[in-house]
């Protein structure tokens, strides 16, 4: 039987050891704290703005649903929603997608940044709701589905021209975009 020196044996529980405790010598090198961007504050909507904002939201519901089912949607139910010249230019939007056997695949998103008040007349009081309009998640599509017309941007500035009526009603009556992305 081979012995094996003293030394050799203490020597490598000697590394053994050393591996296994810090060397007072050595710092230990912090881990890098991340932490997630601060998101953006939620405005706080006043009951007004938040009802312009409402009747925007559900303008876009009815224009997608619409959009969508242009051979069996009802078009005048636009007008529940929107008067001229948004109600007019959504009719006319879809007399060229219909004659072309265009429609809607997915929805557009809209996502307000500013309300403010505008001019109040005998009709009433005017808002401005202002944000992007995404259509990320949509596209128009012929009979078959498959994708057609010029790709635009995916998101852009939108602004809708909102009218409380003295009775109470909100509804669109201006629908503007920009060719600026947001």
């Amino acid at each position: 039987m081979k012995r094996t020196p003293i030394i050799v044996v203490a020597a490598v529980l000697l590394a053994a050891v050393a591996g296994c405790t810090p060397d007072a010598q050595e710092t230990p090198t912090p881990e890098p704290v991340v932490s997630a961007p601060t998101p953006a504050p939620t405005p706080e909507w006043t009951e007004e703005e938040q009802a312009a904002i409402d009747a925007v939201q559900h303008y876009l519901a009815v224009w997608t649903y619409i959009s969508q089912n242009l051979q069996t949607a009802d078009w005048n139910a636009i007008r529940d929603v929107a008067s001229d010249p948004a109600a007019n230019d959504a009719g006319t939007l879809w007399v060229q997608w219909n004659d072309n056997g265009w429609h809607l695949v997915g929805e557009p998103i809209f996502t307000p940044d500013d309300v403010s008040l505008g001019g109040l007349d005998y009709v009433g009081q005017r808002y401005h709701v202002h944000g992007c309009y995404s259509i990320e998640e949509s596209y128009l599509a012929d009979s078959n589905g498959d994708e057609v017309g010029q790709k635009g941007e995916p998101r852009s500035v939108a602004l809708y021209q909102v009218m409380k009526n003295p009775d109470g009603r909100y509804y669109v009556f201006e629908d503007d975009g920009e060719d600026t992305p947001c």
